[in-house]
């Protein structure tokens, strides 16, 4: 299987949102990574250019692809930008 690196970025809206109810997010993802034969790695949260990092194990870009349009389309995390 690849393993992947994803940046994601949080909404000005999210992040007010979190920092009012925080929550750990690993649950969802890993949740929807395992949904598509993979498996969360860890994810991480950062200071700079992006909020957080994730590696993520999964079988195929096309499997990745359908865990983060899964995760993106879910509103639990909305993000302003996310890439793999």
């Amino acid at each position: 299987m690849a393993v992947y690196l994803m940046r994601f970025s949080y909404t000005p809206e999210t992040s007010s949102t979190l920092m009012q109810n925080p929550e750990d997010r690993r649950d969802a993802a890993r949740a929807y990574v395992e949904q598509v034969g993979g498996s969360l790695h860890g994810l991480w949260y950062g200071f700079g250019e992006y909020d957080g990092y994730a590696i993520i194990e999964a079988p195929d870009n096309v499997s990745m692809a359908g865990a983060v349009l899964a995760i993106a389309a879910s509103g639990a995390s909305p993000r302003s930008r996310q890439q793999c």
